[in-house]
């Protein structure tokens, strides 16, 4: 079914159908992944390891039941990680350097600094406009739509 204009909507339908199914027996991590998967992300936080570990063990259960394995677990707290590569959970990769040497991963392509817990955006270029061609529509609404697309981040990260 992959190709097909409809796989986006098949797959969606197909998580959501496994979601329902455990509604009342996980309701947390069903929570999280009815509001927190984008595609095939998971992204959310916890207040405390015991939940959070409850929740991703939660989260696996139900996706390994529908023959989906959530993988690449990753967070902030060493303690946690450590759990979850015992309970079994494949976590991410320990963090890569990026070019000024922060070690840091990407959430949703947007640099994350696991040591030190933030996210880096990059304003450069934002406003940029490439004066070489000429303004059109196409070209404003694209620099319209880098700035929003970063200001809506920030703003996702300020409302918790």
């Amino acid at each position: 079914m992959f190709g097909v204009n409809v796989s986006p909507f098949l797959l969606s339908a197909t998580i959501n159908h496994h979601i329902e199914k455990y509604r009342e027996q996980y309701p947390a991590a069903t929570e999280m992944l009815d509001t927190c998967l984008y595609v095939d992300d998971v992204i959310s936080g916890a207040d405390d390891i015991s939940q959070a570990l409850k929740i991703s063990k939660d989260a696996d259960t139900i996706m390994k039941n529908a023959s989906m394995k959530l993988r690449k677990w990753n967070s902030n707290d060493q303690t946690l990680m450590k759990t979850w590569e015992y309970e079994g959970l494949e976590t991410h990769p320990r963090h890569s350097e990026n070019n000024s040497g922060v070690q840091s991963s990407k959430v949703l392509g947007i640099p994350w600094n696991v040591i030190h817990d933030y996210f880096t955006i990059d304003v450069k270029g934002l406003l940029e406009l490439d004066t070489s061609k000429r303004v059109t529509k196409r070209i404003v609404l694209l620099s319209a739509g880098k700035i929003y697309r970063s200001r809506l981040y920030i703003d996702c990260i300020q409302q918790k």
